[in-house]
């Protein structure tokens, strides 16, 4: 009776039992700190306290303690990927409140490295594969990193692929397109940058495929990509309401559109605005044809002043023009011979055009001779 009690109190001492059980876990995360951890077998009795350092380097107390009930179950270690510590051995100790030493850790880092897990997972279908295409962590190279994918058919178990080097994606050669298709991706670093033993977590699920029974034939010709942590059922009623949402526009766009036909009808205000009428021009004009005889300045109502004033001013007068024509005239008992004038008398009326600035014909000669006197017999 008395050995099992004295076991009892020496495994619930502070300080023995936990020297023992306590270990030291450094990982690390994604190439940007180190995170230590000895919280595996439990949380700790109480808070230690946290010191290390690189193989050439001070060492210091932790800068960032992981809490977990105000205890400290970890620290968060400052780490530089231009100093490659991942190829430092790490010294790390951790000490009780009187200043023991609970734990040591030394160990390389090249090993100990995890990634984030792949993001943005995107499927395609082109025939007859289909593809898958995610993206990793920025932090490493394409050529530092391996990937492996699983993916499962209609809810079934996992199938585990084989690991790829420097690859961000994968295909499925002729894929059904009555089933249901769900993909992870997790990726590590490869060989060539330092073989690490450990994989980043899988990444989200994306889906590809019908959601319906594989017996619904009334679904098998659709396939529609879905990314992110869903149930099937939650990406099925996405999809209802989405084509409830499509009818729903295509009968209120049918309504809006009968609306303006009937406006368009009964509205001649509209119907002249938005079908112009082109003019008819024998209607427009019939009134100046039929009752005005084409007189436009009757049809446009001009008044009498205006039209009397387009009319000339003046008139002109007529000038007589007399002509003299030589006629001689012989005797026959006289040697002289007179020539005698005989007045021919001619009016002429001028037939030249004037304008209203001269009114004045032009001056016409009139070549006239004296008459001889008549001879003495």
């Amino acid at each position: 009776m008395i050995l099992p009690i004295f076991l009892a109190l020496l495994w619930t001492c502070p300080g023995s039992a936990s020297k023992f059980n306590t270990n030291i876990k450094c990982v690390v995360i994604n190439l940007e700190y180190v995170n230590c951890t000895w919280d595996e077998d439990g949380l700790p009795q109480e808070n230690y306290t946290f010191r290390s350092r690189y193989e050439v380097g001070n060492e210091a107390e932790c800068p960032t303690y992981l809490k977990v009930n105000d205890l400290n179950v970890g620290c968060r270690v400052s780490y530089s990927e231009e100093k490659l510590n991942r190829f430092d051995v790490l010294h790390a100790q951790l000490y009780s409140a009187n200043g023991s030493v609970v734990a040591e850790h030394r160990r390389n880092l090249i090993d100990m490295v995890k990634l984030d897990p792949p993001y943005d997972l995107k499927v395609e279908i082109k025939d007859p594969e289909l593809w898958l295409y995610w993206k990793s962590s920025s932090k490493t190279k394409l050529t530092c990193k391996r990937s492996q994918v699983r993916y499962k058919i209609n809810h079934k178990d996992w199938q585990l692929q084989s690991e790829s080097p420097e690859r961000n994606s994968f295909t499925l050669p002729f894929p059904s397109a009555q089933s249901r298709y769900e993909f992870q991706v997790r990726v590590r670093m490869s060989d060539v940058c330092g073989n690490s033993e450990i994989w980043s977590a899988w990444s989200e699920s994306v889906y590809w495929g019908s959601m319906k029974d594989v017996n619904d034939t009334g679904f098998h010709n659709v396939s529609d990509v879905f990314s992110g942590d869903r149930s099937g059922l939650q990406a099925e009623t996405r999809s209802g309401s989405s084509a409830a949402l499509m009818v729903l526009y295509t009968a209120g766009a049918a309504v809006v559109l009968i609306i303006l036909s009937c406006l368009l009808v009964h509205s001649e205000r509209l119907r002249v605005i938005l079908v112009p009428v082109v003019p008819n021009a024998g209607k427009n004009f019939a009134e100046l044809l039929d009752n005005y005889d084409g007189n436009v300045e009757n049809w446009l109502s001009i008044s009498k002043e205006l039209q009397d004033g387009f009319k000339p001013n003046f008139t002109e007068r007529t000038c007589p023009v007399r002509e003299y024509r030589l006629v001689s005239q012989s005797s026959s008992d006289s040697d002289n011979s007179l020539s005698s004038l005989t007045d021919v008398s001619t009016d002429y009326q001028p037939m030249h055009s004037y304008s209203s600035a001269s009114t004045l014909p032009a001056p016409a000669e009139t070549t006239q001779a004296t008459p001889a006197a008549p001879s003495v017999l």
